[in-house]
């Protein structure tokens, strides 16, 4: 995957060619002190001392500006090289979800359960069908349970793990706070640190609108993935959400204590706007 520098990078990149072309310009300083030569003409004489004052300043601000610019550049490409590996995860982790999905022919959208009704962790349900109308959902679940075969033999849904379910453990524990038996205006505040710690997320937040809730957002350091993502299959969104969606999701089950079930997914943009109904379970 080939990467734009970033702002930083720019800048340091720049600093590096400014100082280049302060080299070049004290080398051309000297030739013209070379020219010159040994001279008795006091004319002469003051213009080759101020040529030389103008290569020692040159010389000593481009070998400074090429230092500072060069390690600047090399600091700041390491966070950024380091970025591949998270990104590299997000693109394969998407990979084997929709590997999943693809392999029982589910055709629904994602319902994220909350740790109760016989789960003691949050489950992500994919239907099977993707109707016009959501259908009911199982009354009661487990931990083992993956696949909830119906009374014909059919397939009416899958259980998955979240992907985002490990992240969201881990903020909690960073924060030392609980997202259970919160509201949404929680889940908006503790996740925050997916925008400003990790920088993983660019923004994000829910809205209500028509009785419905619209979640918004849009990946900051993880976007490249997310692009590609997108654009190898867009219904991943919509079924098994990738780490960042998947994590806010998660913690808004976790929080409301409701099936936060995905209606539609418009995914055109790089931000990801989810229709959602919260619904009790």
């Amino acid at each position: 995957m080939r990467r734009r520098p970033s702002p930083s990078q720019a800048i340091g990149l720049a600093m590096a060619v400014v100082g280049i072309i302060l080299l070049i310009l004290a080398v051309r300083a000297q030739s013209i002190i070379d020219e010159v030569g040994a001279t008795n003409d006091p004319v002469l004489q003051d213009r080759v001392s101020m040529y030389q004052d103008q290569r020692d300043a040159l010389l000593v601000t481009s070998i400074g500006m090429i230092f500072l610019g060069l390690f600047a550049f090399a600091i700041l490409s390491e966070p950024n090289m380091a970025s591949l590996v998270p990104q590299t995860e997000m693109i394969s982790a998407a990979g084997m979800a929709k590997d999943a999905v693809l392999g029982l022919s589910l055709k629904g959208n994602a319902c994220y359960l909350p740790a109760k009704n016989g789960l003691t962790r949050e489950r992500v349900f994919v239907r099977a069908t993707n109707g016009t109308t959501i259908p009911k959902l199982p009354s009661a679940l487990s931990d083992e349970l993956v696949a909830s075969p119906g009374h014909d033999g059919s397939v009416p849904g899958m259980l998955l793990e979240p992907l985002g379910l490990s992240l969201l453990n881990q903020v909690e524990t960073e924060l030392g706070t609980k997202l259970e038996g919160s509201e949404l205006e929680a889940v908006e505040g503790t996740l925050q640190v997916l925008k400003h710690g990790i920088g993983m997320i660019k923004d994000f937040h829910f809205k209500e609108r028509d009785g419905k809730t619209i979640f918004r957002v849009e990946y900051g350091g993880l976007l490249d993935a997310c692009r590609t993502v997108r654009a190898s299959n867009p219904d991943t969104c919509r079924q098994q959400a990738c780490i960042g969606c998947s994590c806010i999701l998660t913690g808004a089950a976790r929080a409301t204590g409701k099936a936060v079930c995905v209606e539609e997914v418009e995914n055109r943009s790089d931000t990801v706007v989810f229709t959602l109904s919260l619904r009790d379970w």
